[in-house]
C-alpha cells in the first residue's frame, strides 16, 4: 500500500514536496518501529526514488541514509554512483560501503570523489594502495593527511615512484615522520631537479646558477637528513647515495663540518669495509695514523685528510667539553687551517675545496642569523 499511495501521490507532487517525502520516508525506515510488510514497502518506495528525475529528491534521500549502517545497501550503492553532490554524501559517510566497493570505485571516480575516498574515517591498506595507483594528486595529499589511513612503506614507495612531479605531494611526504631516509632522499632529489629545471628560476638566475643554487639547497637538506634518526634506514640511504653519485667528498665535508660525526662514521664504515664499532673507536680516539689509514681505506683523497682530521679533532674536543663552539666556528677553523696549508703547499684541486668551505661557512652564518632574528621576533 505504501508504494501504491506513493506512486499516485508522486505523479502530482512538486520537487520540494517529493524531496521532503524522500527524507521523511528514509528517516522513518531507519528510526521507526515498522512491521516487516511496512519495511518492505518503504524499501521499494526508496528504490523508486532512485529514478526520480530531480537530483534534489535523490540528494534528500542520500542525506538521510548516508550515515546509517541500517540503510538498504542497494540504495547506498546506487546513490554512490550518482552525480557528485549526491554521491559525495554517501562516499564520505556511509559505513556500508565495503573496502572492495571503494577499491573498485576509486579507479573510475572523478578526482573530487577520489579525494573523499582517501579522506574516509577508515582507509585500509588495500584501499590506500588503490588510491595511490589511480588517484590524482589531491587524493594522494588527502591520503597522506589522513591519520586513519593505513599508509605503509609500500604505499609510500609507490607514491615516491609515481607522484614526485607534484610539489604539494613532495611537501606532504617530507612532513611525514615515518618516511624512510631513502624515500626522503628521493623526494629531496626530485625537489632539486624541479628547482633546477624551473622556467621561472632559470629565467631569473640563468641555467648554471639555477643548478648551483638547487645543488647547494639539496646538499644542505642532506645534512639535515643526516641529523635525523636514520638508524633503521642508514645503510639503505648510503647505498642510494652511492648509486646516484651523491655520496662524494663534498657531501662528507659538509657533514663533518656540521658535526654529523655518526653519519660520517657509518659512511666511512661502508666505504672502508671496517665495522662501525671499529670506525667509531678510531674517530673517538686520538691516533692520527689510524684515522688517516681509515680515510685511505675509504678512498678519500689524501689532500683532504688533514681537513677531516682537523674537523674530527675539534668535534671530539666539543664532545669532551674542552671546547664550547658550534658548527659555524668549527667550519671557520677548518677553513682557515686548510687555507693556510694550501698557501704553504698550493694545489689547484684544493681551490674547489676551499671554495666549498667558504660556501658552507657563509651558509652557516646566514642560518644562524635567521635563527637569531626569529628568536628576537618571538621574544
Amino acid at each position: 500500500m505504501i508504494v501504491q499511495h506513493f506512486l499516485k501521490w508522486s505523479q502530482s507532487a512538486d520537487v520540494s514536496k517529493r524531496a521532503a517525502a524522500a527524507s521523511a520516508l528514509a528517516r522513518a525506515y531507519l528510526l521507526s518501529d515498522m512491521s516487516f510488510e511496512e519495511r518492505c514497502g518503504a524499501d521499494a518506495a526508496m528504490t523508486l526514488l532512485l529514478d526520480d528525475p530531480s537530483p534534489k529528491v535523490r540528494y534528500a534521500l542520500a542525506e538521510a541514509v548516508a550515515w546509517s549502517c541500517h540503510a538498504p545497501p542497494q540504495i547506498v550503492a546506487a546513490l554512490a554512483g550518482d552525480q557528485y553532490e549526491i554521491a559525495s554524501l554517501v562516499i564520505a559517510r556511509s559505513p556500508l560501503l565495503r573496502e572492495s566497493d571503494l577499491v573498485t570505485r576509486v579507479a573510475i571516480a572523478e578526482p573530487r570523489l577520489q579525494t573523499l575516498i582517501a579522506s574516509r574515517p577508515e582507509v585500509p591498506n588495500a584501499l590506500a594502495h588503490a588510491v595511490v595507483e589511480h588517484g590524482h594528486p589531491g587524493a594522494i595529499l588527502a591520503l597522506l593527511d589522513n591519520p586513519n589511513a593505513a599508509v605503509d612503506d609500500a604505499v609510500r614507495e609507490r607514491i615516491v615512484e609515481t607522484h614526485l612531479a607534484n610539489a604539494d605531494v613532495r611537501g606532504a611526504l617530507l612532513n611525514d615522520p615515518k618516511l624512510s631516509p631513502v624515500h626522503r632522499y628521493k623526494v629531496l632529489e626530485a625537489s632539486r631537479q624541479a628547482i633546477a629545471s624551473s622556467t621561472f628560476v632559470t629565467r631569473i638566475l640563468g641555467e648554471a646558477s639555477a643548478k648551483r643554487v638547487s645543488g647547494d639547497a639539496a646538499a644542505n637538506a642532506l645534512v639535515l637528513l643526516a641529523s635525523g634518526r636514520i638508524d633503521d634506514g642508514v645503510h639503505d640511504l648510503i647505498g642510494e647515495l652511492r648509486e646516484t653519485g651523491a655520496l662524494n667528498t663534498r657531501l662528507l665535508i659538509r657533514e663533518v663540518c656540521a658535526g654529523k660525526i655518526d653519519f660520517v662514521a657509518r659512511v666511512l664504515s661502508d666505504l672502508s669495509g671496517q665495522t662501525y664499532a671499529r670506525v667509531t673507536a678510531i674517530l673517538v680516539g686520538e691516533r692520527e695514523t689510524q684515522l688517516r689509514a681509515l680515510l685511505d681505506a675509504a678512498g678519500l683523497a689524501r689532500s683532504v685528510h688533514a681537513l677531516f682530521s682537523t674537523a674530527i679533532r675539534i668535534w671530539r674536543d666539543v664532545a669532551n667539553g674542552r671546547l664550547s663552539i658550534g658548527a659555524q666556528e668549527v667550519t671557520r677553523i677548518v677553513m682557515e687551517d686548510f687555507e693556510a696549508e694550501n698557501d704553504a703547499r698550493p694545489h689547484h684541486d684544493n681551490d674547489d675545496i676551499l671554495a666549498l668551505l667558504r660556501t658552507i661557512y657563509l651558509d652557516m652564518i646566514r642560518q644562524n642569523a635567521r635563527r637569531h632574528a626569529a628568536d628576537l621576533a618571538a621574544a
